[in-house]
């Protein structure tokens, strides 16, 4: 049964992706085709030969102009003497040129110095080393440029603001097919960090200078100016930063810091809707900063038909206020879902501490909470005093839309009734999503799994705020938003197939399948549909729609196709 239900999976993908590429076969073909070179010199040919046609059509071209073009791309990579032939088709506006590259230029003598004050410094010496460049290769002007600009970058690192090329020369014999090159690399003085001045704000000079990613002495860096300015743009406390380093009072550079405070008290209101809450509200009180000492305060209102909450956050720095920070949290709210209803009140302490592609939260929460579970009509309450720890690894390209990326939250978190809980449990919960764009096909293939485990003598003894659930438009779409469940184990699997059809519009097919158990899996559920995704300015919007179907890939006559939307980003 699971194998015929396998193939049935497969055959599904394959007619989709057959279908959704078909139309890349009415494409016109390219008025040129190349053969004979590939990799770097091929792509630099082809971009030399696309930007000069692109106003104009090639066909009125000389031969030998389009010849001349084509040797010109290819000598950076050492080809100095190609032969070229260029064939037309019948009605000639199609040229097929090939090229037989011919010897490729080797550097026969390399001879690189460094002088200056950073003759010997450790980073530009092992710069120095490690050019990728050496005698006997094949020479790539590419490679040349590159090793020039670690040059420059090494120096710029150290604090050698002026530092240049006395000489750099590339001397080509193309009879013998060998090049010399010579570079003579000046650092010039090395400059460090001054003193550094904020303008007058209500932010204590102390926070600021923890936001200061240098110190004193240190050797002047134009990353760590940049670095300084972004991190206090994003502290919340200023709508305008101005970092200004004058580098012409000598060899230790002082740094001025403009700042612009924001307003202190913000208000936030938003209004929406989603197929898992139906209409939504949310208003905010937002005061930043509460002191000179920077501490921030949040309280948020938000409402819908499943879930209501009021919510007070109370936020202090760390010793690094870049990346770490300390929470005061509590919170009121009532869940309305299928399989249950509650009240709660919790309450906790965190620590957070976010990198650009990793985050923690340790946390110490206490929770009290009244529920019912439909499979158990029984109204308790129960009070938990747990530890939890939640971990994220997020890599994206844009934080909006990623074509390719990935995000991975794991969370734990437990409590014991020998420590001021009515309740005993330990509960492990894995998040994953994964996108792999497919460049040759316009395709990306989106993946998100779950999985959940509970450990707990009888699950209904679990707080529905605390109990893994499935269903709804991020996981099972053709299910009602949290049916299903509760249980002690949770499986789900889902896979996107997005086609772009035009730029930034995407035909979208998915599967999904998943179930809460307890403790044995007593009928998987599955669902299959189709959508359109558009990248919007403000992340991915989906409008697709659901069915629930079968282990054979037959629909439920009993449940009516469902309506998903999704916006924001996936990952």
């Amino acid at each position: 049964m699971q194998s015929n239900f396998k193939q049935k999976i497969c055959s599904f993908i394959f007619c989709y992706l057959l279908c959704c590429h078909a139309p890349l076969a009415a494409v016109k073909p390219p008025a040129f085709t190349l053969s004979g070179i590939s990799g770097d010199v091929l792509a630099n040919v082809q971009f030399r030969l696309t930007e000069l046609y692109q106003h104009k059509s090639i066909a009125y071209e000389p031969l030998e102009v389009i010849k001349t073009q084509v040797a010109q791309a290819m000598e950076p990579y050492g080809y100095f003497a190609p032969q070229i032939s260029i064939s037309t088709n019948v009605e000639g506006n199609s040229f097929h040129i090939v090229i037989i590259p011919g010897p490729q230029m080797r550097i026969n003598h390399l001879s690189i110095k460094i002088q200056g004050e950073g003759a010997n410094n450790p980073e530009i010496v092992q710069t120095f080393k490690d050019l990728p460049l050496k005698e006997g290769d094949f020479f790539n002007n590419q490679l040349y440029e590159e090793a020039k600009d670690n040059l420059y970058s090494a120096a710029e690192h150290q604090g050698y603001l002026h530092s240049s090329f006395i000489k750099s020369e590339v001397l080509v014999d193309r009879s013998s097919y060998k090049a010399d090159i010579i570079l003579i690399f000046d650092t010039g003085p090395q400059y460090y960090f001054g003193q550094i001045q904020f303008d007058p704000t209500y932010i204590s000079p102390e926070l600021l200078n923890r936001y200061v990613p240098f110190k004193f002495g240190e050797p002047y860096s134009t990353d760590q100016i940049l670095a300084l300015n972004s991190n206090l743009a994003a502290s919340g406390y200023f709508n305008s930063v101005v970092v200004k380093p004058n580098t012409k009072e000598g060899t230790y550079v002082p740094v001025k810091v403009h700042l612009k405070r924001t307003e202190r008290i913000n208000y936030s209101l938003g209004i929406g809707y989603g197929t898992d809450t139906g209409p939504r509200g949310r208003a905010g009180l937002h005061i930043v900063p509460v002191n000179r000492s920077g501490h921030k305060f949040n309280a948020i209102i938000q409402g819908s038909f499943k879930q209501n909450a009021i919510l007070a956050q109370y936020l202090i720095p760390g010793k690094n206020p870049v990346t770490d920070n300390y929470a005061i949290n509590g919170s009121f709210s009532t869940l309305n879902y299928p399989v249950g209803y509650s009240n709660s009140l919790l309450f906790s302490l965190a620590q957070q501490h976010s990198k650009t592609n990793f985050q923690r939260v340790i946390s110490l929460n206490a929770l009290d909470e009244r529920f019912s579970y439909e499979a158990f009509p029984f109204k308790r309450t129960k009070n938990a005093l747990f530890p939890k720890a939640s971990f994220t690894w997020r890599a994206v390209e844009d934080q909006l839309f990623s074509p390719s990326g990935y995000n991975i939250s794991l969370n734990a978190l437990g409590a014991s009734k020998a420590v001021l809980s009515d309740i005993s449990f330990i509960e492990g919960t894995i998040d994953a999503k994964a996108a792999l764009y497919l460049n040759p096909i316009r395709t990306r293939l989106y993946f998100h799994g779950e999985a959940a485990v509970t450990e707990i003598s009888s699950i209904y003894d679990l707080p529905l705020s605390l109990a893994p659930l499935l269903g709804g438009a991020e996981n099972l779409k053709a299910y009602s938003f949290n049916s299903i469940g509760p249980g002690k184990y949770l499986t789900f699997a889902g896979l996107e197939i997005q086609k772009e059809t035009f730029e930034k519009w995407y035909v979208v097919g998915f599967m999904d399948g998943g179930d809460v158990y307890n403790p044995s899996i007593k009928h998987f559920k599955y669902d299959a549909g189709v959508g359109l995704m558009w990248v919007s300015p403000v992340g991915p919007i989906k409008i697709g729609v659901a069915q629930a179907i079968d282990q054979d890939f037959h629909r439920y006559k009993d449940r009516s196709p469902k309506l998903v939307i999704n916006m924001g980003p996936d990952l």
